[in-house]
């Protein structure tokens, strides 16, 4: 709607007054599923450029895997053996296999924690990433998991753990059960969630649940590192 176009440009002019009073002068933006599927996103984008001039980059699910993966391969959480990358959003779930180093397949399904509140998920997209985990995941011997985004970072830190240490499938199911019992206003005041994570952080916590277990994998790793580590590498690399 107009109202919300004003309302983003308002916030990037925002960001970059802020960018500013900081003193950077390069400024990266990225978008991802939301301005990906939007019709008008062309318009919108047009319309950014104009008023704050900033180029806003939409990127696709196998170029926001590419970044993601940037963050972990450099911090050497990357060995030899295979992993299952879940990157959970709004729109989008991102589910990427690495082995030895290398990326080995990817794929990017319409289901994410704003779809799922919305009752905007297609009744087929189960049945898809059912499938690509039998082609891709379910081969791969001992393959482990690792989640990524706020969600997944947020419950990892209600069940309390360290540091890299990883969570299993049944604290997951704890942590969810535990946050459900609470109503939203709840979830805010007395668990500290901020308001636009008390919604969403329940179905995520669902997505990752079925994920792992239509995947054999009995708990995951949460390096509380994502895509935005990712971008500031990759501008670090340019000499941005």
């Amino acid at each position: 709607s107009d109202s919300k176009i004003k309302q983003f440009i308002l916030t990037m002019k925002s960001f970059k007054f802020l960018a500013k009073a900081y003193g950077i002068k390069n400024i990266a933006a990225y978008s991802t599923s939301a301005m990906r599927e939007a019709k008008n996103s062309k318009f919108v984008i047009e319309k950014i450029k104009k008023k704050t001039k900033i180029n806003l980059e939409v990127i696709d699910g196998e170029r926001e895997a590419e970044l993601i993966f940037k963050s972990f391969n450099i911090n050497g959480f990357m060995g030899q053996k295979p992993f299952l990358f879940i990157d959970v959003g709004g729109g989008s779930t991102e589910l990427t296999v690495y082995s030895n180093g290398k990326k080995r397949n990817s794929a990017s399904f319409k289901i994410g924690t704003l779809r799922m509140l919305k009752n905007k998920v297609k009744s087929d997209v189960w049945k898809n990433i059912e499938t690509w985990i039998e082609k891709n995941v379910l081969v791969c011997p001992e393959i482990s998991a690792i989640g990524t985004g706020g969600n997944i970072n947020k419950i990892s830190q209600i069940a309390r753990k360290r540091y890299l240490e990883p969570i299993s499938v049944s604290e997951i199911q704890e942590s969810y059960n535990y946050i459900k019992a609470f109503s939203l206003q709840e979830r805010i005041d007395k668990l500290r969630l901020k308001p636009d994570r008390a919604d969403v952080i329940v179905p995520a916590a669902e997505i990752y649940l079925k994920i792992l277990k239509l995947s054999g994998i009995n708990e995951i790793y949460v390096p509380k590192m994502g895509l935005t580590d990712g971008i500031i590498l990759e501008q670090k690399e340019l000499g941005l």
